[in-house]
């Protein structure tokens, strides 16, 4: 199934539903989203772009815009600046659309990507398994962003949980637990929750 949606509806209902105010950079990043998800094969299901929206909501601190990852504060957070500290003094610290951290899911962001080619920069960039580990800043381009996030949550190359083990045709989804294919069960409900109110504001939008 190949989805359409009608713009003009999507807009005049996101405030209302999201609670978000719809600013001009907003309006942009969910313009470049819903156009790949109009073209992306891969995703068959409403209830699969909800999640997505909602993952990539929450990850990008409601911009909907890749981003590099918030470093947490030594003295106010110590804890939480320690954990982090662990995968980010390598350089391979959260980006994009998920927040891919670690070099080794650098690395398979690029094996399950190999041969997809972007224009990076002004430069044609043709995926291999090394590409992301040598270039991790490329994650941050919104093309790539996109590839991994969409490949990543599909085929379950982030924590070996994928979209289809939560969300199934004719069967409730389980929104709550489709967390497990980011991070575990942190943050589950209020991501679930921001994942019906996208429903919810996709079908009504759904030409």
């Amino acid at each position: 199934m190949m989805f359409k949606f009608d713009r003009k509806q999507f807009y005049t209902d996101f405030p209302l539903r999201t609670g978000l105010t719809l600013t001009p950079e907003r309006r942009s990043a969910l313009d470049f989203l819903l156009s790949k998800f109009e073209t992306d094969p891969g995703l068959t299901m409403v209830r699969e772009l909800a999640y997505i929206l909602a993952t990539i909501r929450w990850e990008t601190m409601h911009t909907f815009l890749p981003l590099k990852e918030k470093r947490f504060n030594r003295n106010t957070n110590p804890r939480e600046w320690e954990r982090q500290d662990r995968y980010w003094r390598t350089g391979y610290y959260g980006r994009g659309y998920v927040q891919i951290t670690w070099v080794e899911n650098y690395r398979k962001a690029g094996v399950n990507l190999a041969g997809l080619r972007f224009v990076i920069n002004g430069a044609a960039v043709v995926v291999n398994q090394e590409t992301f580990v040598q270039n991790p800043d490329f994650v941050l381009n919104r093309e790539p962003a996109y590839a991994i996030c969409a490949v990543g949550m599909r085929k379950g190359f982030f924590t070996g949980r994928k979209l289809s083990d939560f969300i199934k045709e004719g069967k409730p989804p389980d929104y709550i637990g489709a967390r497990r294919i980011i991070n575990g069960t942190d943050r589950a409900e209020e991501i679930a929750q921001l994942a019906t109110q996208f429903e919810l504001l996709l079908r009504a939008a759904t030409a």
